[in-house]
């Protein structure tokens, strides 16, 4: 997609691609966002850029909103946003440091290093996040990367 529909840069003699703006996508329908071999991200990528287009939602209003719930309840009226997704965009892009996204590799290290439940998948997304918060406060995103990081590497 970025191939396609970004801007070619050059860094240390290798060529990269900006991520498409969305109104470069604009131009872009579902059958040539499939043809790129999205798979199902097709669909969800023009309905979500067409969401921003038409104003339904803007960055700016994402930016400025305060309640990190009510935003990540607005995040997923986007295609194809659900939870931990929205937890990504909160973290990542919207710099919301208290948000603990929740994965396979972050319940396996949160229950190695402080559950120890047998079964890690019977550790409930809700007892990590609530874990994270009383031993990571504001930054438990940023600890999450750690996390993440450590146990993927092993």
């Amino acid at each position: 997609m970025a191939a396609k529909y970004g801007e070619e840069i050059e860094y240390n003699g290798k060529k990269y691609y900006t991520f498409p703006s969305m109104e470069t996508l604009r131009t872009a329908s579902i059958e040539d966002l499939r043809a790129l071999g999205l798979g199902f991200r097709d669909k969800r990528i023009y309905e979500t850029t067409k969401m921003f287009l038409d104003g339904e939602v803007t960055l700016d209003e994402l930016k400025n909103e305060q309640n990190t719930n009510f935003l990540r309840e607005k995040l997923m009226e986007l295609s194809g946003v659900g939870g931990k997704v929205a937890d990504c965009i909160l973290l990542f892009s919207l710099r919301r440091f208290e948000v603990f996204p929740v994965d396979v590799w972050v319940r396996r290290v949160m229950n190695e290093l402080y559950i120890k439940e047998d079964d890690e998948t019977k550790v409930s997304k809700e007892v990590l996040q609530t874990l994270a918060k009383e031993k990571y406060k504001e930054l438990a995103g940023l600890a999450q990367q750690y996390l993440f990081y450590q146990r993927r590497s092993k």
